[in-house]
């Protein structure tokens, strides 16, 4: 398959073919290679049922072939059209309140639903079967943001509910004793008594009642993912396969690492860091996402959605969409298709600014990404490639860890993926080392260093995971909120961490806040004040130093066969130890006491004294890497101009200007330099 791939999104139903050439010759102008089309439109191409009109895309395809423009096809099963829905209201989406809820914009349809699965399938074959041999079409696209939209409470979702629970649990009896169902007298006599943990909006359910939905509503999406790859690949069995899902979507997503290696070809994505690079965690989790969908594939990404507007914003600063196509491409990206290339003129996304103005004239953006195409060539042309890393850095992430914690907010006051998760993985990032993010209940690879952020669900196959890579030599970091409840989100009755107390060679004995904490439970009829008021002050001291960390929750450490490596200060408890170490088999076992923390974890990352961790770091904010032909990239994420150190004389790819000693970097700059 090609790499480096410049492109863009491309909606053909909304114009005329007229304005299709005119497109098509400005895209060629620009360098671009391929062009993505065909999502959020199943009823341009099925306007009522069985009736299909592909005429008008089948000249759009030719005119891509006549300019040598390769085309990406999303399969188009969401939205779902109206006549759709009029004809079965069961895909419609039931909120939480029991009301049915109108499809007034994208992704209200019930995945689930076997009305919706047998139409939207069909349609799916029928589209990928017609396209499957045109020599314009280069992959096909599972849908478009799978994971996307919202859960339906409908009486059909439920009894679907019910019969995953007997699948499950087997027998009433034992879902009662999972579920804990003596508590509140919320024993239940028969599978068809069971009900959503939801009540309105605001009442919630018991944990494992919560958490088995989450898991069932995720399985929905998991198993209609894996329909249409199997609809899709019957008929187009050469045809790569992607999709730009969207598995952390706060609404609904879903467990994206139980199943993507035996649904897609090449990992996807919408590469979308903000229009503000300023917003650093936008930028460097966007990294992060990228790392997610590739997992343990050993494949590259495709960035089908890359930003170039948003709502309302115009535009990143000069220089910046360049410097994100750069930065994802060292994040194993090998396709960028700015979303979108024409400005819309209605519809919801009409002030998502593309390429193009509304009137159609091309704005800098364009220009930009014109820039980037030449210069992506010239990499090709001089076989310029990403070196393997040799990713033994593995990152863990949890799906069920994730919706726990944002059921359980009154203990858990970190969010998983944008705090716990990415705070481990900045201390990456910052000091340009690579990762794979991994899913501890399948590890298909071997790593140096583990670190695991605030994995609150502790479920017997990941704790085997981490007893096994700690045993054969790995390094696990394990920070606090870790391995508090068992697989039923219950919590462990075994000393903590839960399952895994003998690796760490620790206890954890309770925990301690340095602000004022107030539930969200009126205890007692009387109101207590929300204020955060700070009542003392934590710190870590680490090799004789202070951390300088601003901690708000910590954990006391009963050191048994461990040893401690950094001790609190300001704590009014006995147990002082912050950071234990335990030898076990031929690796160690390190428990942080406090949430993930950026500087701790990069600290003790570098106390480790193993090889590929040392490194030469340049000013934080400077992304570089070592590339194949004796190259090295170096990228500036920063809106001000940096100077950075070479280690020979070098040239630079792009311009041929000899550098010597030093470089400098322009805000967001980019350069490959050639030793």
């Amino acid at each position: 398959m090609e790499s480096k791939m410049i492109g863009t999104n491309y909606h053909p139903h909304d114009w005329s073919p007229e304005q299709w050439e005119a497109d098509l010759d400005l895209m060629k102008e620009a360098g671009f290679s391929v062009v993505r089309v065909g999502h959020l439109c199943w009823d341009s191409f099925e306007p009522s049922e069985g009736k299909y009109e592909f005429e008008w895309m089948d000249t759009f395809l030719e005119e891509c072939r006549k300019r040598n423009i390769s085309v990406f096809m999303d399969v188009p099963t969401r939205p779902a059209p109206i006549w759709l829905h009029k004809k079965f209201p069961s895909i419609d989406i039931v909120n939480k309140e029991g009301i049915r809820l109108n499809p007034n914009t994208r992704y209200m349809e019930d995945v689930g639903d076997p009305n919706f699965q047998t139409h939207a399938l069909k349609f799916a074959a029928t589209l990928s079967g017609r396209y499957a041999e045109h020599p314009a079409i280069m992959g096909f696209g599972l849908c478009n943001e799978l994971g996307s939209g919202f859960h339906s409470y409908s009486s059909t979702a439920l009894n679907r509910y019910q019969q995953w629970l007997e699948k499950k649990y087997k027998t009433i009896d034992s879902l009662n004793k999972n579920w804990n169902g003596k508590r509140w007298s919320r024993k239940f006599e028969d599978f068809s008594d069971i009900f959503f943990p939801v009540s309105g909006d605001t009442i919630v359910g018991s944990p494992e009642n919560s958490i088995d939905c989450e898991r069932f509503f995720s399985d929905e999406i998991l198993n209609y993912f894996h329909l249409l790859s199997v609809y899709v690949r019957e008929q187009a069995p050469n045809v790569a396969i992607s999709t730009n899902h969207w598995a952390e979507n706060k609404n609904a997503g879903f467990d994206y690492q139980k199943n993507y290696q035996e649904v897609i070809d090449y990992p996807g994505i919408g590469f979308y860091p903000g229009i503000n690079p300023e917003y650093v965690d936008g930028v460097i989790g966007a990294c992060m996402n990228s790392d997610h969908r590739i997992g343990e594939l050993d494949k590259p990404i495709w960035a089908l959605e890359f930003q170039t507007g948003t709502n309302g914003g115009y535009a990143a600063p000069a220089g910046a969409l360049r410097m994100y196509a750069y930065l994802s491409w060292v994040y194993r990206n090998d396709m960028v298709c700015a979303w979108t290339f024409r400005t819309m003129l209605g519809g919801e996304e009409q002030y998502f600014f593309g390429l193009l103005d509304h009137d159609g004239h091309p704005s800098p953006k364009f220009f930009e990404m014109k820039q980037l195409a030449t210069e992506w060539q010239q990499m090709k042309d001089s076989k310029i490639e990403r070196k393997d890393n040799n990713q033994r850095i593995g990152v863990a992430y949890s799906f069920d860890s994730s919706k726990v914690m944002q059921y359980a907010t009154n203990y858990y006051k970190k969010k998983y993926k944008n705090e716990e998760v990415l705070n481990s993985y900045k201390a990456l990032f910052n000091n340009n080392l690579d990762c794979n993010l991994i899913d501890l209940r399948r590890v298909t690879k071997e790593y140096s260093v583990v670190i695991v952020p605030g994995q609150c669900v502790m479920d017997q196959e990941s704790a085997n995971t981490i007893r096994r890579m700690v045993e054969q030599g790995t390094t696990v970091i394990m920070t606090a909120y870790s391995a508090k409840v068992n697989e039923h989100n219950q919590a462990f009755d075994t000393p903590l961490p839960g399952y895994l107390s003998d690796v760490f060679g620790i206890k954890v004995r309770g925990f301690d806040r340095t602000i004022t904490h107030v539930s969200t439970i009126n205890e007692g009829g009387i109101e207590k004040s929300s204020d955060n008021k700070k009542l003392r002050d934590v710190d870590i001291v680490m090799n004789g130093e202070k951390q300088n960390l601003a901690i708000d929750y910590y954990e006391f450490i009963e050191t048994d066969t461990a040893e401690t490596i950094a001790s609190y200060s300001g704590s009014e408890n006995d147990l002082t130890t912050a950071v234990s170490r335990n030898n076990y088999g031929k690796g160690q076992a390190i428990y942080v006491g406090i949430p993930s923390d950026e500087q701790l974890i990069a600290s003790i990352l570098a106390s480790l004294n193993i090889d590929s961790l040392v490194t030469k770091q340049p000013d934080k904010g400077i992304v570089t890497r070592k590339l194949n032909n004796n190259a090295q990239i170096f990228i500036n994420t920063n809106n001000s101009a940096c100077t950075v150190a070479l280690e020979a004389e070098g040239t630079d790819l792009f311009n041929q200007q000899k550098y010597k000693g030093t470089i400098l970097l322009k805000p967001y700059d980019v350069k490959i330099i050639e030793y």
